[in-house]
């Protein structure tokens, strides 16, 4: 029901890549050190994801330089990190919306998305779980993510494992 809400809120599906490229996966977490491959189909695919962000990045990237100026991706997928016992495995979903709030008509005043809008995309899919009224956001930085325009997302009181809960 996930994947359908996202779809219905104008979303579109993305499927990246398991292997990321170093440079931007280090971006993405600077102090996890992804399992290096040691035979990579390319330079640019030569570490395992431990996050989605780097395929979405790579993907809207792509639609940018392509004159695409609203994107919406999501994928869910599994993130690939390292821990004492190994390489942990674990399901993940993530999305990513840029440019305008809707796409060009008349009908609607042109609008750049901003903090409220993905907010309410948050909202919207923790609605699914019933646990809406146990949800906050609060003020953190990411070092992926421009300082002082990103939040932590809780829910019941509890922060997520992993930096994908931040809007």
């Amino acid at each position: 029901r996930v994947e359908d809400l996202l779809g219905d809120r104008g979303y579109q599906e993305a499927v990246t890549y398991s292997f990321v490229e170093p440079g931007l996966q280090r971006l993405v977490e600077p102090d996890v050190e992804p399992l290096a491959l040691k035979n990579p189909i390319s330079a640019e695919l030569a570490v395992m994801r431990t996050s989605l962000w780097p395929g979405l990045l790579d993907a809207a990237i792509k639609n940018a330089n392509r004159q695409q100026t609203r994107i919406r991706l999501f994928e869910s997928g599994l993130r690939f990190v390292p821990s004492h016992d190994g390489l942990s495995q674990s399901k993940a979903i993530a999305w990513l919306a840029m440019g305008p709030v809707h796409a060009e008509q008349w009908a609607e005043k042109a609008r750049m998305l901003d903090f409220y809008d993905i907010k309410a995309d948050v909202e919207a899919l923790v609605s699914l779980t019933g646990r809406v009224d146990e949800l906050r956001f609060a003020a953190a930085g990411h070092p992926a993510l421009h300082p002082g325009q990103s939040a932590r997302i809780y829910l019941g009181g509890r922060a997520p494992h992993h930096a994908q809960g931040r809007v």
